[in-house]
């Protein structure tokens, strides 16, 4: 999401996704940080991330490049892209590109990985 003096993306990650994709992140030396949810209610069991940077200073073909690689490495990987249109967009087989459009206009992005690390 871009707001004039900074853009933001938010990460939900989900079982298997979150430790490899913060871990590819690092690895792409995009700073990210956890955004803490309360609520009295039940909530899904997502972690939460965020990427923010001031607008011009937005890494958004690096964050691309993370997430075209992140899935294109196992077939269990998945990453959904909603957008302020309410859109959702599945990233796989999108160039980066494509998903660096997408991110910019995204307002959530859903990361997952059905497999165990130790599975292929």
């Amino acid at each position: 999401m871009i707001n004039g003096a900074y853009s933001s993306v938010r990460l939900t990650l989900f079982k298997h996704g979150a430790e490899s994709f913060l871990a590819a992140l690092d690895e792409a030396r995009i700073p990210h940080g956890p955004i803490l949810t309360y609520s009295t209610g039940p909530q899904a069991s997502g972690l939460v991330e965020a990427i923010t940077a001031l607008s011009d200073a937005m890494p958004w073909n690096a964050i691309a490049k993370v997430v075209v690689a992140w899935i294109e490495a196992r077939k269990s990987r998945e990453i959904s892209i909603s957008t302020e249109a309410g859109e959702t967009i599945h990233a796989k087989g999108y160039s980066v590109s494509e998903v660096q459009l997408l991110l910019q206009k995204s307002i959530n992005v859903v990361i997952i990985d059905t497999k165990p690390n130790e599975e292929t």
